[in-house]
């Protein structure tokens, strides 16, 4: 009988790009994926320790496991803090990130292992490539850099490779990631990677999943702007609206950088929309400091915000300040931004209401496609016999929903 593994993927997108890695090895052994009532003889767990919230799901993905598993090899592999190592028990294989490519050779010292690499990304219509791991940026609150090591990059012709593959497996759209994409540094630079990318014939969408404002420049707002593979949308990184707080995070750039990097995208393309993270109490903000942030969020009329309250990591910088802000205070704040980022998510998408746009259709939904336009825009189509997923259709624009649009297909 076959061996059956399951994974367990916490946080990014370069974790989701790894899990599918370690998957397609396995399967390549012959292992099976275990259904969701079977009992698997390997687990693993690729954790994230971004926040302590993280951490928690992380100690649950692990209890869970092994209370539906009984006598299956643990190993738990990602982002991991002092704090769940400390909470693990002695039986658990911990596999650090830095040597998170070998996971799969430990368990089968004896056997050929294929590359580290993806064929597939399972369940999903747009595959996430990582180009890029570690960070050098040591951000005072993140303890990124100390999991994941220094920043380092994949040679171009082994990308190039990796993509064509999985456009001969029907892929449309790449989504580029990694740990600090504006770190990319091989043999090519990034601009040029991009550009190589976007000549891959069946590959009809490249879109990055995040980047910092000082690492746009003007040669890849260039690319972003005129070659029409390229995403009309991207997820910048702002984190705060306060020069104050930016400085105390140790980020490299100003909000005065973050909103000309917007005003020029769109200036060039009305259409270009962005998404962004935000940390809420971050250690001395203010009310004044939460104010600049909504100036921020109404200029750059973002699509969609991630907030997350500040969490302090144990070796970090921000863990040391004295001046922390209290539990009940973060949690108004959020409250109080999430409404206004919404309210103004919803403003911005109600531009584009009336409009035909190409919609890639990937999952169902209750009776609805959900798709996306190039520009990132969300979009539910009815479904019908006569489309189906991984198709790109003109969409008619017709309802500004709360989170979503829906969209009629154009005749």
């Amino acid at each position: 009988m076959k061996k059956r593994f399951n994974i367990l993927t916490i946080g990014c997108k370069a974790n989701q790009y790894e899990s599918q890695a370690f998957s397609d090895q396995l399967k390549t052994l012959g292992l099976i994926l275990a259904n969701k009532d079977d009992n698997a003889d390997i687990c693993i767990v690729n954790a994230c320790s971004v926040t302590s919230s993280a951490d928690k799901k992380s100690i649950d993905a692990i209890k869970y496991f092994k209370k539906k598993n009984k006598n299956a090899k643990f190993y738990f592999t990602g982002c991991i803090s002092k704090d769940v190592k400390s909470k693990l028990d002695d039986d658990i294989i911990i596999i650090p990130n830095t040597q998170k490519e070998s996971l799969v050779s430990e368990i089968f010292p004896n056997r050929i292992v294929p590359k580290f690499r993806i064929k597939n990304f399972d369940n999903h219509t747009r595959a996430f490539v990582k180009i890029q791991d570690g960070c050098d940026s040591y951000c005072s609150y993140c303890i990124i850099p100390f999991t994941r090591g220094r920043s380092r990059s994949r040679k171009a012709e082994d990308i190039l490779n990796e993509i064509l593959k999985l456009s001969d497996n029907g892929y449309k759209e790449i989504v580029l990631t990694g740990i600090n994409l504006g770190e990319y540094a091989s043999d090519i630079s990034f601009a040029d990677l991009l550009k190589e990318i976007h000549k891959i014939e069946d590959i009809k969408r490249i879109k990055l999943s995040s980047i910092h404002p000082q690492d746009i420049t003007d040669e890849l707002i260039d690319i972003l702007i005129n070659f029409e593979k390229m995403s009309k949308y991207l997820h910048i990184s702002l984190q705060s609206g306060s020069n104050k707080i930016l400085k105390k995070m140790r980020r490299k750039y100003t909000t005065e950088i973050f909103l000309e990097k917007v005003k020029k995208l769109t200036s060039l393309n009305p259409d270009f929309t962005f998404m962004t993270d935000l940390i809420v109490g971050f250690p001395s903000e203010t009310n004044e400091d939460v104010e600049d942030t909504i100036k921020i969020i109404k200029e750059a009329e973002f699509t969609k915000v991630h907030l997350f309250p500040y969490s302090k990591r144990p070796d970090t910088l921000a863990a040391k300040f004295l001046d922390q802000v209290d539990k009940s205070v973060v949690d108004e704040r959020k409250r109080k931004l999430s409404f206004i980022a919404n309210e103004i998510a919803y403003k911005k998408r109600e531009k584009f209401i009336n409009r035909e746009m190409k919609v890639l259709l990937e999952n169902i939904k209750d009776d609805y496609f959900v798709g996306s336009t190039l520009n990132n825009l969300i979009v539910n189509v009815p479904k019908c016999e006569k489309i189906s997923s991984n198709d790109i259709l003109n969409v008619k624009l017709v309802k500004n929903m709360r989170r979503y649009i829906l969209g009629d297909l154009c005749k």
